[in-house]
């Protein structure tokens, strides 16, 4: 992905600018110098930097699009949730959020109709018109039909862009497209089955985890189109960069506790759990989905429960990324000062009037070569926190 990509590259010309001076890095610098070299950069055609995507003109909905009434879910034995009263009006953009089995899936099913309440109602607006995409729609597809046929079929006409075009927005470019889908990797099935559902009109769109299979650069596409959509949508994704910006509401699933619905974005939502764990405040919670008992349908967790499972990335990034980084920028404001005074010093030590008075030149000589081991110092403290972000990155972005 380009976008990695050339965060890569200016690291590795940050170190090389850095060090290049340095005698005791010079085969490291070199070695950086040959490995940018060999780095096949990822280009984007002129074409593609100004490709956007644009939903299709939904019809208008009713105010009320969806509603449930006490609905409960469960599996046997297994209660995903109960009591959920919610409704969800029209204009509304609404982030579902929550680890893994917690029930958001379940929820978007439900919600669309896809899937009965155990008990109490689902409904939509008269007007209601949904489109839903999970991952499983992508095993639906007709393995016959070529990925622009697939399109195509569901496309009405008049629309404001051709499949072709649309898809090209999903990683879809050139002979891409008639390619049948009974030979696509599960990820490019999902990207169809993606644009598939992006391409029917519809005023009540309900996306689970859209980003799966999208590059940074579709992704950014998806984002712009969703902000800009006028209808309604329920989504679920843990990408706070990509859900910030397009909800104004989080709904949290959390396994053992009701649904809470939070006046806000993930921001907002994760900084008002991080205040509720430490005890400050309470989370304002929206009573469009305030279930009618409090009663959690599994025992309550303890508070260090919860931290440490719904908390876990959040705390490593906080409190191991974000200081590493702050004494990161510290080290380059020194080094920059050092840096300075180091030059400074070099110019007294070549005026004739420091070389001319020995006094003056031990001491600026003394002064020197005291800087410069603090500069050497500095730069391998640089060198080793780079290295220790890098690494952490990784892992954090692998999670």
């Amino acid at each position: 992905q380009k976008v990695n990509q050339d965060r890569e590259i200016a690291k590795t010309e940050q170190f090389i600018n850095r060090f290049r001076a340095q005698a005791n890095k010079a085969s490291q610098v070199q070695s950086r110098i040959k490995q940018l070299a060999k780095i096949e950069r990822i280009e984007i055609d002129a074409e593609d930097s100004v490709m956007s995507f644009r939903f299709p003109d939904p019809p208008a909905s009713t105010h009320l699009v969806a509603k449930l009434e006490n609905a409960a879910q469960r599996y046997g034995n297994l209660s995903v949730f109960q009591d959920l009263d919610l409704e969800v009006t029209r204009g509304e953009k609404i982030a579902i959020v929550g680890p893994n089995g917690a029930g958001k899936s379940t929820f978007c099913r439900m919600i669309t109709g896809e899937e009965a309440p155990f008990t109490g109602d689902q409904n939509l607006g008269p007007k209601t018109l949904p489109s839903f995409f999970n991952q499983n729609h992508a095993d639906e597809l007709d393995p016959t039909l070529t990925v622009l046929e697939t399109v195509e079929q569901i496309q009405t006409r008049g629309s404001n862009m051709s499949a072709r075009d649309v898809l090209g927005c999903f990683l879809f470019k050139g002979d891409d497209v008639f390619k049948k889908i009974g030979v696509l990797s599960g990820g490019e099935r999902s990207r169809v089955a993606l644009v598939r559902m992006l391409v029917r009109p519809a005023n009540f769109l309900i996306l689970d985890e859209p980003t799966n299979h999208l590059d940074m650069q579709s992704q950014d596409i998806l984002q712009k189109a969703l902000i800009d959509y006028p209808g309604t949508l329920l989504i679920v994704s843990h990408n706070r960069n990509f859900l910030d910006p397009i909800v104004q509401k989080t709904m949290e699933f959390r396994q053992g506790f009701d649904p809470r619905m939070f006046a806000g974005n993930l921001t907002y939502y994760l900084d008002k759990i991080e205040a509720e764990e430490s005890g400050i405040t309470t989370p304002v919670v929206n009573s469009s989905a305030n279930p009618s008992h409090s009663t959690p349908t599994q025992p309550q967790l303890s508070s260090k429960e919860r931290r440490k499972r719904d908390a876990s990335i959040r705390e490593r990034r906080n409190k191991v990324l974000k200081p590493l980084q702050n004494e990161f920028t510290t080290v380059e404001k020194t080094i920059a000062e050092l840096e300075s005074a180091q030059a400074t010093l070099t110019t007294h030590l070549e005026s004739p009037e420091v070389m001319g008075d020995p006094e003056k030149l031990r001491e600026t000589t003394n002064a020197y070569e005291c800087i410069s081991q603090k500069l050497e110092n500095a730069y391998s403290k640089w060198e080793d926190l780079s290295t220790q972000i890098e690494k952490l990155e990784a892992e954090l972005d692998s999670v």
